[in-house]
Parts: structure tokens; C-alpha cells; sequence
């Protein structure tokens, strides 16, 4: 999912994808995600003590940086790509059986930090209703969300 607002804002020149602080984080499946597109902006959007959803919160968590961000013309399939490197969370999660994640959510950081989620931009989710690596339990192993080869995002004429 995209929101139809980060959509737009890429229209208007608003987000830079190749130059941005790019972060990503989980959510556990305590509270069932539903993502909405019109109404799922901004990380306040979602992340948001239960009522949405709840971010996994299990052992070694912690939100991680996105790398290798590009942008690319793919003149065979015509269209422009945003790309990014595969996301890791490093040994993730209770041995003995941890939280599931139900969602990955990619957001443009604003502010140097995470202490402004009204201003951290989502600009894709991958959830359990999409996915079929999704919903995932953890065990203690490291946790890796693959980008598909055709990129997080892409804008075809």
C-alpha cells in the first residue's frame, strides 16, 4: 500500500527518494492492521498505542535505517523504479517464539530522529493481507524483508 498523499507529494516534487533519511519498522500482530491508503500518511497514522496497530516491541527490536536507495529509468518495462536494499533486523525476537509480524512499513524520517511520527511520511507498506511472507513469528534468527526485484515503488507512464 501507498498512501494516496505520498503519492502526491511525489507529483509535486515533495519527496526526494535518493537523498532522504529513509527508516523502516514492524508492527506485531496484537491489534489486526487494516492499511487504508487515504487515511495511513504519516507513521501517527498507524503507529498509534493499539488503536490502529502496535509496533513489535520483542527482543533486539529496533527500528532500522534504509540503504542502497536509488532511483532508475527501466527503459524495458517502462517506468521509473525506487529501489533500496533488503531490510534486516538482526537476531530478532525470542528464541522460544516471538511476537509475529503482521506489517513493514517504509517512511520518509523527518527531523533527525523518531520523535516526530506526525511528520515521518509513509511511503509503502507490505502487510499479511498482500504478502505471503506475511504473517512471520520470530525466533531469535535474523529477519529479513526482501525488496522485490521490481523495486519498493514504480511509476510507469
Amino acid at each position: 500500500m501507498i498512501p494516496i498523499q505520498t503519492l502526491a507529494e511525489f507529483l509535486r516534487g515533495n519527496i526526494d527518494l535518493s537523498t532522504g533519511t529513509y527508516r523502516a519498522l514492524l508492527l506485531k500482530d496484537t491489534t489486526a492492521y487494516t492499511p487504508d491508503a487515504t487515511a495511513h500518511t504519516f507513521v501517527s497514522d498507524v503507529v498509534d498505542n493499539g488503536t490502529t496497530a502496535e509496533e513489535y516491541d520483542d527482543t533486539n527490536y529496533a527500528r532500522v535505517d534504509v540503504t542502497g536507495l536509488s532511483v532508475t529509468e527501466d527503459t524495458t518495462d517502462a517506468e521509473a523504479v525506487f529501489d533500496a536494499d533488503d531490510l534486516v533486523w538482526s537476531a530478532l525476537g525470542s528464541n522460544t517464539g516471538g511476537q509475529t509480524v503482521q506489517a513493514v512499513i517504509l517512511y520518509e524520517q523527518v527531523g533527525g530522529d523518531d520523535t516526530t511520527p506526525a511528520d515521518d511520511r509513509i511511503i509503502r507498506v507490505w502487510d499479511d493481507s498482500t504478502e505471503s511472507a506475511l504473517p512471520k513469528q520470530t525466533n531469535g534468527e535474523d529477519f529479513t524483508w526482501e525488496i522485490n526485484a521490481e523495486g519498493v515503488l514504480n511509476l510507469t507512464p
